[in-house]
């Protein structure tokens, strides 16, 4: 035969047939519609459909069914892909398979059903794009499942599978080479400390090259339980979820996954079978682990895979792969983990600082969190108590019961019982009064930090409490004193003034006595229970320092040195020696910490300082509770920030591109009757949305370089534009005044138009839920803007704080509205407050009050 001629036997040939495949053009710049799919599928039925008369004995059958069941309009298609188009001389590849196999459904909604991700973790990290590479390419793993032909679910969300920012939360990280010899040189960090250019020998090689080849290796390992890790708590929560899901170690080739390496379940390098042995010895468990092996064809290509790609066959470049990699992790274990290696000091050093810290920081919020919790508790009833006027309710009845006691005094005929009696009377109302002002009265508790919305309501709290001291409680001890004198003048009854003034300094030094007597033998039984838990802890000390030299004595009166060479004496001398240092440095650094506690105190105590420990501890965690809420809340604006960045760069080409398209389909609905319902209806939503968006067009300070007269009918046009559909459903009036739509104010669209959005979004929120009448009022006077409502009022304590950032009473509202709104009002020489006199049956009211020059 001639090179390159096919040879078959004779009894064949009758069944090599041509057949012919389908083929359409497509003009450049297009895809194939619907029609072209159809011809082809027909055509290759066609053919099909031969092959079955020629070959009558086999059963095509499952091929026709196939192609029946095969619709797939690509032009269609890719307008539900977006960043995908094969349109308009974009490149690419696209894979239409159909129908679907069976099991693929039957597995999503299984794994809908029990969430155990079973079906969609087999596609995350199909490309590697974050162990071992500087610059990943730009291909990312996504998965839709449409429900319906309108409804769809990503099965696969964003930063699902391993990121680089979690590689940089993990407490131990490795990256290096395992060269052809199987010799790892590379990265080791544990915690903090770096160890650059760390090497792990393999014995097993000979000096002879692997069959496997060279390749790379990266992976970090998160702490099992987050007091042992650096991460923050919440970091550490999220990334142990995903660990819990998807932990392992995962092996690439050429940036391309290979199945099953890296499911949880499959423990390929028994990690854990080894850890079970002994887990302080082994150290590493499989599901802390998320790392990959970097494979290439070029430099691995005798680690073949089996024919149905599950993993590769067991030959031996497989073996010695599996070696290379087992013998990587049991040695590094054995330089950085286990408590005799030669780098594992710091380790186990910074492990128990993390766990001291961690429980500390647990005891400190258990403490914490209870004094917190109650002294919230008491705020919120004192000011729903306040806010319902009980004191002054209580006051009343008090007020009555005093004068009805002195009118009856009046009426004793003896002056001398008379008074006594009124005596009496006076001394207990000044009794009851202070009572309520106990009740009424709230004490901070000392050294917890305050979050801002406890300080806020602290705050508020003494604004309130001066207001009943000056409004409800001074005024009555003044109506006490006047009541005595009018119904002694009137009973002509003489009060002995020295007396009397005797009496009610008894009774406060009585009261205040009481109290510091109180105060001073909870001091004394405080000190003797420190005095007493100093000197145990001493004494455990050294008695656990007495027990560990008894039994190293034990030990060495037990053993036979005669035969020991001089550097095993040396060696058990200095394990002897570790022993005992090692419980001597737990123990003075555990008294160390004792001592100076109490020192601070006793030297806060001699030099009288007014500034204490719990002062100190209590200023830093307000401050750090400050900070905490402020990187939250910053966080939030960024995104918020960025989004409307984008929106502000694509709205105008979007919107654009959808009227295009809405008048060519105007002029298909000409032509087609069958359109015109589907075209009005998209038509009217559009526009409706298109007015919504333009209401975007004002608040862009960029189009307006100078200041504009803005009138009042311009501002309920354009709330009642952007607000009338839900001021319609939830049956709100919105009223403005004559003075009002006439009122005209010089300043940015941008300034004025968002605090009418803020307002009244949130008068919406609270009186849509109001029995009866719901109203919203406009109105204008004196440089002034009056925005009110007839719902909810706003409790006293919030009159403030509604305008700081991040308050909000709203579920899940951010508390950005009014914050930002205020600031730039500020800006402007404008200002925003509450109404706080109004009464609470009248509703809320705001005023934007603005300078003549605004005008």
């Amino acid at each position: 035969p001639q090179p390159g001629a096919f040879l078959c036997p004779a009894s064949s040939l009758s069944y090599i047939i041509p057949i012919e495949i389908p083929i359409r053009c497509v003009p450049e710049g297009n895809l194939p519609a619907n029609e072209d799919v159809v011809d082809l599928l027909s055509e290759n039925a066609t053919n099909v459909n031969q092959l079955q008369r020629d070959f009558p004995w086999c059963d095509l059958s499952n091929i026709l069914s196939d192609i029946a069941g095969f619709q797939v309009d690509p032009r269609n298609f890719e307008r539900t892909i977006e960043g995908l188009s094969l349109a308009n001389y974009e490149s690419g590849t696209h894979f239409y398979i159909a129908p679907a196999d069976e099991t693929i459904l039957a597995d999503i909604r299984s794994e809908q059903s029990d969430r155990t991700n079973e079906f969609s973790k087999c596609l995350l990290g199909f490309c590697n794009r974050t162990f071992g590479v500087d610059n990943p390419l730009p291909l990312e793993t996504a998965f839709r499942f449409w429900r319906t032909d309108t409804n769809y679910e990503d099965l696969i969300g964003p930063n699902e599978f391993f990121t680089k920012e979690d590689l940089a939360l993990s407490d131990q990280f490795v990256s290096g080479n395992i060269d052809e010899y199987g010799q790892f040189r590379g990265r080791v960090r544990v915690y903090d400390q770096e160890f650059p250019d760390h090497i792990v020998s393999w014995k097993d090689g000979g000096g002879k090259a692997t069959a496997c080849g060279p390749f790379q290796l990266e992976f970090g390992y998160l702490q099992g339980v987050q007091r042992e890790s650096m991460a923050d708590p919440e970091d550490w929560a999220t990334l142990n979820e995903k660990l819990d899901r998807i932990g392992g170690l995962y092996v690439y080739r050429d940036l391309i996954r290979i199945l099953p390496y890296g499911n949880s379940d499959i423990d390929w390098l028994d990690i854990e079978l080894r850890r079970n042995k002994g887990m302080g010895y082994y150290f590493f468990s499989y599901r802390r682990i998320y790392g990959a092996v970097c494979l290439t064809k070029e430099n691995n290509a005798s680690l073949k895979e089996k024919a149905g790609r599950e993993g590769f066959q067991k030959n031996k470049a497989y073996k010695q792969f599996k070696s290379v990699l087992e013998n990587v992790f049991i040695q590094l274990a054995a330089d950085f983990f286990r408590k005799e290696a030669p780098q594992g000091e710091y380790f186990h050093e910074r492990k128990d600082e993390l766990d001291r810290l961690e429980r500390a920081r647990r005891n400190r919020e258990k403490q914490t969190t209870a004094k917190r919790d109650k002294f919230a508790n008491a705020l919120d009833i004192f000011f729903t108590n306040t806010q319902d006027a009980l004191p002054e309710f209580e006051i009343a009845e008090l007020r009555q019961d005093i004068q009805d006691r002195m009118k009856t005094v009046s009426e004793i005929a003896d002056p001398d019982i008379a008074s006594t009696e009124l005596l009496d009377t006076e001394r207990e109302a000044y009794r009851k009064l202070d009572e309520m002002r106990t009740k009424y009265s709230i004490t901070r508790p000392r050294g917890i930090g305050l979050t801002k919305r406890l300080s806020s309501d602290w705050e508020a709290y003494h604004t309130e409490r001066d207001r009943l001291e000056a409004e409800v409680f001074d005024p009555f001890v003044k109506e006490v004193g006047e009541s005595l004198v009018s119904t002694a003048d009137v009973a002509n009854i003489h009060i002995d003034q020295r007396r009397r003034i005797q009496e009610l300094i008894q009774n406060v030094a009585e009261t205040q006595n009481t109290a510091l007597r109180m105060e001073t033998t909870a001091l004394r039984q405080a000190a003797g229970d420190a005095r007493r838990a100093a000197i145990s802890a001493t004494n455990t000390a050294l008695q656990e320092l007495r027990n560990a030299i008894a039994e190293i004595e034990l030990n060495l009166a037990h053993s036979d040195l005669s035969d020991l060479k001089p550097k095993q004496i040396e060696q058990k001398r200095s394990d002897y020696q570790q022993r005992i240092d090692a419980i001597a440095s737990r123990n003075t650094g555990r008294l160390e910490g004792v001592r100076e506690m109490l020192t601070g105190i006793a030297e806060g105590i001699n030099e009288g300082m007014d500034i204490s420990q719990l002062d100190i501890a209590e200023a830093l965690e307000t401050e750090l509770y400050s900070l905490q809420e402020k990187a939250d809340t910053d966080e939030e604006l960024v995104q918020l920030g960025l989004a409307i960045a984008v929106i502000n760069h694509e709205f105008e080409a979007v919107i654009k591109m959808i009227r295009r398209d809405l008048r060519e389909l105007g002029s298909w609905a000409k032509a087609n009757d069958g359109l015109q319902p589907i075209y009005r209806g998209i038509r009217t939503n559009f526009e409706h949305l298109d007015a919504h968006l333009n209401l975007f067009t004002p608040l862009q300070r960029r189009l307006y370089r100078q200041r504009i007269d803005i009138t009042g009918r311009e501002i309920v046009y354009y709330v009642r534009a952007l607000f009338g559909v839900r001021l319609d459903r939830h049956t709100i009036h919105l009223n403005a005044t004559q003075d009002f739509v006439d009122s005209i104010v010089r300043t940015y669209p941008s300034t004025i138009y968002p605090v009418f959005v803020n307002l009244l979004d949130n008068f919406i929120f609270w009186l849509k839920d109001k029995p009866g009448e719901r109203l919203i009022q406009l109105d204008c006077t004196d440089n002034a803007y009056c925005i009110g409502n007839n719902g909810p009022p706003i409790p006293r304590r919030d009159a403030e704080s509604i305008f700081e950032k991040g308050f909000s009473r709203k579920p899940r509202g951010r508390g950005l509205g009014l914050y930002i709104s205020k600031r730039v009002l500020g800006k402007e020489g404008m200002t925003l407050t509450l109404d706080v006199n109004r009464s609470p049956d009248d509703g809320v009211l705001f005023l934007l009050s603005w300078n003549k020059e605004n005008d």
